[in-house]
């Protein structure tokens, strides 16, 4: 098949990395993808188009500027002129992303003769209901690719036919991220953790919404118990010192929480496969929580909460356990974790284990190469 694959959005955040790496396992099957990013806003790196390039991906050079949020005039010569390209070369079909790049696709469609087959990626978590105007996108497209249960009914609920709406797995390369992680040694060493605490890592911008609040109660009620405890944190934000600094000195967690910044490549696949287990409250601007993954792909039993697509993501007692978003629902599950290391051990297998039997990013390509098909019939 010939796929193109428009992806409004410059910088390698939420839903753009899932996205690039199913075009690019689409690409290994043999299928023709032609990518598509946002350009960059200024002097800003084109993280986007790179990540695109790592893979291996063929980029479209139309100019197309594919901002992330509408923009009138930019919309309108960006349809124009994807417009020519698909009558020059028309795709099989086209894969769309987000939603300034699907409305930008209507409009190009507007202007040609035949429009062809589009899928879409929905990648929210079905707590909010799509706008009445993003609604009449996806009811056009021909399938929406959901990524949990509940996006699935809120879709149907805003008047999508079900019939068009698939869910997948959402994906992880689980061979890449373990070639990745080859220092896991020195990363747990650099913690200093005490013997026999609990090495509990979490991999999160640093902001309020993602209850950190929640991590640092939690911690103090397991030090009064005498829980040996270490909590790293792999992130920055703009809200550091509020959110994370200055509480966590006030409740004199100091030595029990060690920030390690943001970390990539080898460095961050090394230190996450060093945990004991990994943490998430709250998802971020990707709701199918990749970072959560690819502790998974690493062995890495997993604690979350039950908002979102966490449900959907941690099966509770097989691949990790989840918890009541109280402080006292995420330090009990931390301390059996701390108390049991066979326990670990299960569930850091079946996490492995459900990494390689559901969101191998080859198998889910391959479901999603049945998609295609089925929308071009």
């Amino acid at each position: 098949m010939r796929l193109l694959w428009p992806i409004a959005n410059w910088k390698r955040t939420g839903p753009v990395e899932p996205s690039l790496d199913l075009a690019a396992a689409l690409s290994r099957r043999g299928h023709e993808v032609l990518v598509a990013t946002g350009r960059p806003v200024g002097r800003a790196p084109d993280d986007a188009g790179a990540a695109a390039d790592a893979r291996g991906l063929v980029r479209l050079q139309l100019g197309l500027k594919l901002p992330k949020h509408v923009g009138f005039l930019a919309n309108r010569r960006d349809a124009r002129r994807l417009a020519g390209h698909l009558r020059a070369r028309p795709p099989d079909v086209v894969q769309c992303t987000l939603r300034n790049d699907h409305r930008i696709v209507v409009r190009a469609f507007g202007l040609l003769d035949a429009p062809r087959p589009l899928v879409r990626f929905w990648f929210e978590d079905g707590t909010a209901a799509p706008s009445p105007e993003e609604a009449h996108l996806l009811a056009s497209a021909s399938r929406v690719i959901v990524f949990g249960a509940r996006p699935a009914t809120t879709l149907a609920s805003a008047g999508v036919d079900p019939a068009r709406v698939v869910r997948l797995s959402p994906p992880v390369d689980v061979g890449r991220v373990r070639r990745a992680a080859t220092t896991r040694a020195a990363y747990r060493a650099r913690w200093a953790a005490p013997p026999g605490a609990l090495v509990v890592g979490l991999v999160a911008r640093v902001q309020p919404h993602r209850r950190f609040d929640l991590l640092w109660e939690a911690a103090r009620l397991l030090v009064d118990r005498g829980v040996p405890l270490r909590i790293v944190v792999v992130g920055r934000g703009t809200s550091f010192h509020e959110v994370a600094e200055r509480p966590v000195a006030r409740l004199g967690l100091g030595d029990v929480v060690h920030f390690a910044g943001y970390l990539r490549g080898s460095d961050y696949a090394s230190a996450v496969a060093s945990f004991d287990a990994q943490l998430l409250l709250v998802p971020g601007s990707d709701p199918t929580v990749r970072a959560l993954r690819e502790g998974m792909a690493l062995g890495v039993p997993s604690v979350a909460t039950r908002l979102g697509l966490l449900p959907d993501v941690v099966d509770d007692g097989v691949s990790g356990l989840l918890c009541d978003d109280t402080p006292a629902g995420l330090a009990s599950v931390l301390e059996r974790l701390a108390g049991d290391a066979a326990l670990r051990a299960r569930l850091g297998a079946g996490a492995a284990a459900r990494a390689e039997d559901a969101f191998a990013l080859d198998r889910v390509a391959a479901r999603l190469e049945a998609v295609h098909e089925a929308a071009r019939g």
